[in-house]
């Protein structure tokens, strides 16, 4: 697999097979260090982007929230239901005779 950088450090360098494997061995080492050293670094800036797309959403999903409540209050309001009990059920206000009070102890 690396015949063809043996044959080019050969013709040009004059390194050792020997001395070739550990320089090798040593920049494969160096290289999963630094790695391991950045990943770190990559990881958290990731973790920033999706921190912010989800507070992105929390606010957008707070805001729905908020005008649903006021909706359904809205929805829940006594003069609206008497207003659509009047109109759709021909509700009407009770005469003086019709009124009860009951006093519980």
């Amino acid at each position: 697999m690396f015949e063809w950088i043996r044959q080019a450090a050969k013709t040009r360098v004059h390194v050792s097979p020997r001395k070739f494997g550990v320089i090798l061995m040593f920049s494969v080492l160096l290289m999963i260090g630094a790695m391991a050293f950045v990943w770190p670094n990559v990881k958290m800036v990731k973790m920033a982007y999706e921190y912010q797309s989800l507070a992105q959403q929390q606010r957008l999903l707070l805001k729905e929230n908020n005008l649903l409540k006021v909706e359904r209050e809205s929805l829940k309001s006594l003069d609206r239901i008497l207003f659509l009990a009047k109109k759709h059920t021909d509700l009407q206000s009770p005469e003086k005779g019709q009124i009860l009070t009951v006093f519980l102890k």
